[in-house]
């Protein structure tokens, strides 16, 4: 069984599209217009793979070459921009048994990195998987260095009400604020002014641990402007009459992301579990299923989500380099070390 290797321009961004929608590894992240800003912001080339089995397309697989000083690293997804994930994506796997199915993966990847060598022979490689994702061992087949992380996905495909009851008592109780504390809050869907406010809010945050957050401004704004309607969603919360925290949503067809914000605010008021609530009821309104709430690898952070009562995922990051490219992946982990 051959598997061929090809592109896909970006003439073709609609049957790229069309293959994200059809593979359950496939997310926001690998829309076609969020990995052309991805490009222009991470200041790589962007190689679109596609596989074929005859006329059959097999599987996805986005990869972002960075290329400094002559040397080329590969990432899916590159640094500096927040993302937790990209990775491959399987196709058309329904009707096969474990032994095809297994065949196809394998050869699928290792055609992907053989296509990745022979264009551009990076020095290093690093790749996060989606959740879908579930069989990183064809890339350990191919000597690469195979580490679990972990996520927070929150089941939103029920009644308001189960959701709420499967919360934490802590978290519960500040859900259904009394008159005075109602009035004293609001929350709002904004655009780029809210944005700024958000990631204004965690570079001051940052900053005053000692700490450079690196995600551009310029990024989160230019994909709230690109993508369609509702693709990107700012919340922000307001307690007596002030701004004090916000959370910035990516969504997906069945999912919506955590992206930013959310820290932890100057006053005592429960803004931060009234966000959260307020996503998760517009997003059940809108028929979305899942929550990923992000934040599991985290101790401080994984102590406060775990509230919502999520179920802990898998998913990989997958490396391969040689001895001297190490600080590459010590500067990729501290880059996107957003907790």
């Amino acid at each position: 069984m051959t598997i061929e290797i090809d592109t896909i321009d970006a003439s073709e961004r609609e049957q790229w599209n069309e293959y994200v929608d059809q593979s359950a590894a496939g997310t926001f992240f690998h829309r076609y217009d969020v990995l052309e800003v991805i490009e222009r912001h991470a200041s790589a080339e962007l190689y679109t793979l596609v596989g074929y089995k005859g006329q059959e397309p097999v599987g996805i697989f986005p990869i972002f070459e960075i290329r400094k000083g002559g040397i080329s690293t590969a990432f899916s997804p590159p640094p500096g921009l927040g993302l937790p994930f990209l990775g491959p994506a399987h196709l058309n796997e329904n009707k096969l048994k474990r032994r095809k199915l297994e065949k196809r993966r394998k050869r699928f990847i290792e055609g992907c990195l053989e296509w990745l060598n022979e264009a551009s022979g990076p020095r290093y490689t690093r790749i996060c998987t989606s959740t879908a994702y579930d069989d990183p061992r064809p890339f350990s087949w191919n000597d690469y260095d195979t580490t679990p992380l972990h996520t927070y996905l929150l089941d939103i495909n029920r009644d308001e009400e189960q959701i709420k009851s499967s919360f934490s008592k802590s978290l519960r109780r500040y859900l259904d604020p009394d008159d005075d504390e109602a009035a004293r809050f609001s929350i709002e869907e904004g655009g780029t002014d809210a944005i700024r406010f958000i990631h204004d809010q965690i570079q001051s945050r940052y900053e005053a641990q000692g700490r450079q957050y690196r995600v551009p401004l310029e990024f989160l704004i230019e994909l709230f402007d690109t993508l369609p309607d509702g693709h990107v969603r700012p919340y922000v919360g307001t307690v007596d009459d002030e701004r004090t925290s916000g959370i910035i949503i990516f969504e997906g067809r069945s999912t919506i992301y955590y992206s930013e914000g959310g820290g932890k605010p100057d006053i005592q008021f429960p803004i931060n579990d009234l966000l959260h609530w307020r996503i998760i009821r517009d997003a059940v309104d809108r028929g979305i299923e899942t929550y990923d709430l992000h934040g599991a690898e985290s101790p401080r952070i994984s102590e406060y989500k775990s509230k919502f009562n999520p179920e802990l995922q898998t998913y990989y990051e997958l490396e391969k380099g040689t001895p001297l490219m190490n600080v590459v992946s010590n500067l990729y982990k501290r880059y996107n070390s957003l907790g």
